[in-house]
């Protein structure tokens, strides 16, 4: 029997025997799990020599694009890394030509694969899943058929979903990979959505031990692109320009994650961002409308009922975020708006230990008003607290921040028509967004959301399964994105072992 693994635990074929059935399936010895040999995971020949894997996708009868497909051979080689293509079958009804399309470029038939590969722990590459490359929401149904692995799909559109695993288990990442063919889709409508949708792209695995960072590489069109802090193209690689801006998980500094803290002064130390888009940057946990009776007990016991250490806390914090980029952009985010709802109700203004804040910053609110101006009282107290706030734009609300044709001023807990956020909602728009609050990383057309920064525990969430990732996004010099996700204190490998 050939070497197979177990899809379910892992497995090797030492503990699977042939079931005594009519459709001759296989029972694993160790789990007792029963699946067929297409289900069987079939190892990687080189698991244990490559630390790198690049994944693409490529569709039958069509010629890949040749700057794009050199590039990535140049990444390969400068990486020690596998290239993987997955095939795609598409028929074409409107060829005019009788001629076979049973056919991949022959540039990449050295690197088909059409089989299920394990090429890291808990990471499954489905190469045996055939998406029909016209699919609008290629994820749709499957994003269980890996168990807990998280799974890459090969398709011509890039999508990205994190999914809820049972409770102190890290999310499950599943995705699509984008194509290294050109387009070539049929005069219809379905064509008309392929064509519109078809997307340049690969998948990049640095696997570290245990642990796999995974982010997608997206080439312009001459099939140049930028991984990290550097530039590759068909005739070699050179030092990437800036970035043009790293957004940030959700921050709330209260609960910071220190790990992640200092990953991304790692990851931000190679990339250079110009800019650093911060999202739900204050917690407000000190006094939120959200805690009830025991919580706030909880916090009084534990001294973590003052909104001024809240405040001092969080200034800290962001002085030190501001060091990392040129300019920082402060998102008006819902956790924010928890300091206005404090102080408009006013039986706060009978809370001893926060009267001082309550009433100063009340007072500065209603002179603005009165005044004919705006008073944001988060803003209003980092202005006092914080060294560096000469970094800081901070967005008024409506207001914008583009780069590149995407905007970063939403955070996405409001969203089109005044229904509540989604990445989905924000990807009806058609416009190119980045948002944040949902804490779980998301690809949806043009609509991308990070995840948090935030410990993963933050009292509301302990008890239930989540789909939250520690993921940043970087949006490069030449305008293309790759969200990033921090694991096992790093956003990306490093130097391989």
């Amino acid at each position: 029997m050939r070497d197979l693994m177990c899809p379910k635990c892992g497995c090797q074929s030492s503990t699977i025997h042939s079931y005594r059935g009519p459709n001759k399936r296989l029972n694993c010895k160790g789990c007792g799990h029963i699946y067929n040999e297409r289900q069987a995971i079939i190892p990687s020949q080189e698991e244990n020599s490559a630390h790198t894997f690049v994944i693409t996708a490529a569709v039958n009868a069509t010629k890949a694009h040749a700057a794009f497909l050199k590039s990535l051979l140049v990444y390969c080689e400068q990486h020690n890394a596998k290239l993987i293509v997955i095939p795609l079958r598409y028929r074409n009804p409107t060829r005019q030509d009788e001629t076979p399309d049973d056919w991949w470029d022959s540039k990449l038939t050295p690197y088909i694969t059409n089989t299920r590969v394990k090429i890291a722990p808990g990471l499954v590459v489905l190469a045996d899943i055939k998406i029909q490359p016209t699919a609008i929401n290629p994820l749709q149904g499957l994003l269980t058929v890996s168990g807990t692995d998280s799974a890459i799909l090969g398709h011509t559109k890039i999508a990205l979903k994190s999914v809820a695993t049972k409770v102190g288990d890290p999310a499950k990442l599943v995705l699509t990979t984008g194509a290294c063919t050109v387009e070539q889709y049929s005069d219809t409508n379905a064509g008309a959505k392929g064509q519109f949708h078809h997307t340049l792209g690969a998948v990049v695995v640095e696997v570290d031990g245990k642990t796999s960072h995974i982010r997608h590489i997206c080439p312009e069109k001459n099939g140049s692109f930028i991984d990290l802090d550097t530039r590759y193209t068909a005739k070699g690689s050179e030092i990437a320009p800036q970035a043009e801006v790293l957004t940030m998980g959700d921050v709330h500094a209260e609960l910071a994650d220190m790990r992640v803290h200092k990953a991304t002064k790692e990851l931000a130390a190679g990339i250079k961002p110009k800019h650093l888009v911060l999202h739900d940057v204050l917690n407000f946990g000190s006094a939120s409308h959200h805690a009830k009776y025991f919580e706030k007990f909880r916090r009084q016991v534990t001294g973590t009922s003052s909104v001024l250490r809240e405040l001092k806390t969080t200034a800290k914090h962001v002085d030190s975020l501001s060091e990392l980029a040129d300019k920082v952009v402060m998102v008006g985010s819902n956790h924010h708006d928890h300091f206005t709802q404090w102080l408009e109700k006013s039986e706060h203004a009978l809370d001893l230990e926060n009267a001082l804040v309550y009433h100063e910053t009340k007072a500065a609110m209603l002179r603005a008003i009165n005044d004919g101006g705006y008073c944001d009282p988060f803003k209003l107290w980092m202005d006092k607290l914080m060294q560096n706030g000469e970094r800081l734009h901070w967005l008024k609300p409506g207001e914008s921040f583009s780069r590149h044709g995407i905007e970063f001023g939403w955070h996405g807990h409001r969203g089109p028509n005044g229904a509540r956020g989604s990445t989905k909602g924000f990807a009806n728009i058609g416009a190119k967004v980045t948002k944040g609050h949902s804490h779980g990383a998301e690809i949806i057309d043009g609509a991308h959301s990070v995840g948090t920064s935030s410990k993963m525990d933050m009292g509301y969430n302990v008890d239930s399964p989540s789909g939250w990732t520690w993921t940043h996004e970087i949006t490069y010099a030449n305008g293309k994105r790759t969200l990033i996700h921090c694991a096992n204190g790093r956003f990306f490998r490093g130097v391989a072992a």
